[in-house]
């Protein structure tokens, strides 16, 4: 028997950070992704896909969108889906037209699958009230949406006959197992799709075997269209700023074309290097989705090279030296006023 553990899938996205085209055709993805997981549990014979929470990103979706989401869940019958609510798609009216093969799972409904498991689960706020264990011949699943650091008291599921503990909320991945008591282990499934540049890496679904009540097997899979990257690019060798974008091109080389990619620049720098973060940006773009160049490299000086020049930058230089103050605000304020007197694009 094969199940699905997915959630945090978060259809209807407003994507603000992306250009309005590329929003709206990252919109269509994750929705395109999540109809795909559906297509793909049919494929397989899955007898059920665990969703842990926030299928939708508010409570707010089209009508459009929820019959498309609806009809592909419905025509991944005989799949089961099960699902625990999310703190972003609380809203019991959001899922009044569900099919008839979807199971919101709320006070502890318990569902018998084949092949000798269980699948159970709650709202969050019912979790205290957990108090009768599952039956221990049988692989007991239970679904949850919630932070296990700061919202889910693990006491309230150890030791109740729980094997596998299907967790949202965390968009990372639980690639390794996390042990929740001497029988049961529990993990995060992540996003189906890295959103953001706080979502960077891999992200997919788990996929589980279970065979006369025990875990076979599992694999993490990932049908997503793009991949967030963020990387970091030390820029303290660089004279010029055609070694600082050889630097930022050897270091996203094996990227590909179709991803999000922010580029942080780190490391120090001399007044006269010419960063040129827009020129960089833009070059970037004709090779990416999309494109964000974070520049936290911090400016390197010493001011007695500054002591004969009689130009407003070495004015400027000797007069900012002049202050007692936070080296690093000195270095800020001498980046934001260089950039100024020749006449740069200053990013505040």
């Amino acid at each position: 028997m094969k199940i699905i553990h997915t959630g945090d899938i978060h259809i209807g996205s407003a994507f603000s950070g992306l250009p309005r085209d590329k929003a709206k055709l990252r919109q269509t993805e994750i929705l395109d992704g999540f109809c795909k997981l559906c297509a793909y549990a049919k494929q397989i014979g899955a007898d059920a896909v665990l969703v842990a929470g926030d299928l939708f990103d508010t409570g707010d979706i089209r009508e459009s969108v929820k019959r498309e989401v609806f009809s592909a869940m419905e025509n991944a019958m005989p799949v089961r889906f099960f699902y625990s609510a999310g703190n972003h798609d609380y809203h019991a009216e959001l899922f009044r037209s569900a099919p008839e093969n979807f199971y919101a799972l709320t006070n502890y409904e318990t569902h018998e699958l084949s092949d000798g498991a269980i699948v159970s689960g709650c709202n969050l706020e019912r979790l205290t009230e957990f108090h009768t264990p599952f039956a221990g011949d049988k692989y007991n699943i239970f679904l949850l949406h919630g932070d296990i650091r700061l919202e889910i008291p693990l006491s309230a599921l150890q030791n109740k006959g729980i094997d596998y503990l299907a967790l949202g909320h965390i968009h990372k991945p639980t690639l390794e197992r996390e042990r929740l008591d001497n029988r049961g282990f529990y993990r995060y499934c992540g996003c189906l799709e890295g959103r953001g540049f706080d979502e960077v890496g891999a992200r997919g679904f788990f996929l589980l075997e279970i065979v006369k009540g025990k875990l076979k097997d599992e694999k993490f899979l990932s049908f997503a269209t793009r991949t967030v990257h963020s990387v970091a690019v030390d820029i303290s060798a660089c004279n010029g700023y055609r070694d600082i974008e050889r630097a930022v091109e050897n270091a996203t080389r094996n990227l590909a074309n179709t991803d999000l990619v922010k580029v942080v620049l780190s490391g120090s720098y001399t007044p006269t290097l010419r960063k040129d973060i827009s020129l960089l940006s833009a070059r970037l773009c004709e090779r990416f989705f999309f494109v964000k160049v974070e520049d936290k490299s911090k400016l390197l000086m010493d001011y007695r090279d500054f002591e004969k020049d009689l130009t407003e930058r070495g004015e400027f230089v000797r007069e900012v030296g002049r202050y007692e103050m936070n080296e690093d605000l000195r270095a800020e304020i001498l980046e934001v006023g260089l950039k100024a007197l020749a006449g740069e694009e200053i990013d505040l």
